[in-house]
């Protein structure tokens, strides 16, 4: 994930409350995902150093155990290590996604896919190679073993689909497996690079639920949006008590392409343009392409966490559009009596900084990763509400 920073702030209809937040771990290397395992404890996936500078690969990225976040005096340690981690230009990934079961497995998405690690890093050792795209399921005390090859699979559809109507032009063949929900028997993953969520099943074996469409702008104002911008990006998904997911796209293609220097004028007044998703994961044996009949809520700035909690649904923006694209913030969603979308409350207003990873505690505390692209910085952190 790159960051872009275009402090052209635009007047966007949302309640914002500035509240503080409070750290419950740090020193951390890149946190991405988070999520709570029995006995309140809370999970943090760490992307890592890469080769140990932020370039390069190596086996830097970890999973965190933080114990007691509701307390005064969390305890925090690194449970799995020496997981697989690549960074180029400042951007490094690795375990992004992590979701542990009432039994305590801990379920862990590794970023990309080995097929374009090896095509991108020639050289690079198989035992490391091996690692990109796949989903892990590991235990509290530290061992770990491959689920599914997820990366590879997605990369190999996007690369027989490159030249659809429905791929983004020039981003195909792409994997980067970015999320991931363990559900019993199944797990969810969002791949922020094929646009696609999957599901693996217990055998391991993996198939496309859904593709994500690419976002549109309108060619005038007040116009349908009918000019196709970049790929949506998914980096998240949850389940709804209504037994949908609901997944959130980064977008950051369609969110700064309003600003461009070739830009109609009346795009810089149009909101953020990240969405949620809606769609019933049984709906169709065959790959659903989802379009704006499952769009459940728009004007959100780019997401890269949600959840369900009490008060409705939770997105975490990584930087948003009121701040001049320099902090991020966590979005309420309220939930109408009928399931729809309701208003909007921004949550850690000015206290978040690159903003990723979104957990519900069992007390209805929130927490989210902070500095989420830094090394040796990072946090994770309690918004208090």
């Amino acid at each position: 994930m790159n960051r872009i920073i275009l402090p052209i702030p635009v007047l966007v209809c949302l309640t914002a409350m500035a509240q503080s937040v409070t750290p419950v771990a740090t020193g951390l290397n890149s946190p991405r995902g988070v999520a709570f395992g029995p006995g309140g404890s809370l999970y943090v996936a760490e992307a890592g150093l890469a080769g140990g500078n932020g370039s390069g690969v190596g086996l830097t990225g970890s999973i965190t155990a933080i114990n007691g976040p509701g307390s005064s005096h969390p305890d925090s340690r690194r449970i799995v290590t020496g997981l697989a981690s690549a960074g180029d230009e400042g951007e490094v990934v690795g375990p992004d996604g992590v979701s542990v079961l009432g039994n305590g497995e801990i379920y862990v998405i590794m970023a990309g896919s080995t097929t374009a690690m090896q095509a991108g890093n020639p050289g690079i050792d198989a035992s490391i190679a091996s690692q990109f795209g796949r989903l892990l399921k590991a235990t509290p005390s530290g061992q770990s073993k491959v689920v599914a090859d997820v990366g590879d699979f997605d990369f190999q559809w996007t690369a027989d689909h490159q030249n659809a109507g429905f791929a983004p032009q020039g981003q195909f063949p792409d994997a980067n497996p970015y999320a991931v929900l363990a559900l019993a028997g199944r797990q969810y993953v969002a791949d922020a690079g094929a646009n696609t969520i999957d599901e693996v099943s217990s055998n391991g074996s993996v198939r496309i639920l859904a593709f994500v469409p690419n976002p549109k702008l309108p060619a005038v104002q007040g116009g349908p949006p009918v000019i196709t911008i970049s790929d949506a990006v998914p980096t998240c998904v949850a389940q709804g008590p209504d037994g949908n997911l609901y997944l959130g796209t980064l977008a950051f293609g369609a969110n700064f392409a309003r600003f461009g220097a070739n830009a109609p004028p009346f795009w810089k007044t149009l909101p953020p343009q990240s969405k949620v998703y809606r769609f019933d994961p049984n709906a169709s044996s065959s790959i659903q392409f989802l379009s704006e009949a499952n769009v459940w809520a728009t004007g959100l700035n780019p997401i890269t966490g949600c959840g369900f909690a009490p008060g409705g649904f939770y997105v975490t923006e990584f930087f948003t559009q009121q701040s001049g694209y320099t902090t991020g913030d966590v979005v309420r969603i309220a939930v109408n009596p009928d399931g729809t979308a309701g208003a909007h409350t921004a949550m850690g207003v000015g206290a978040l900084h690159e903003a990723n990873g979104f957990a519900a505690g069992p007390d209805g505390s929130i927490y989210v990763s902070n500095y989420s692209t830094s090394a040796g910085i990072g946090q994770v952190v309690r918004v208090n509400q």
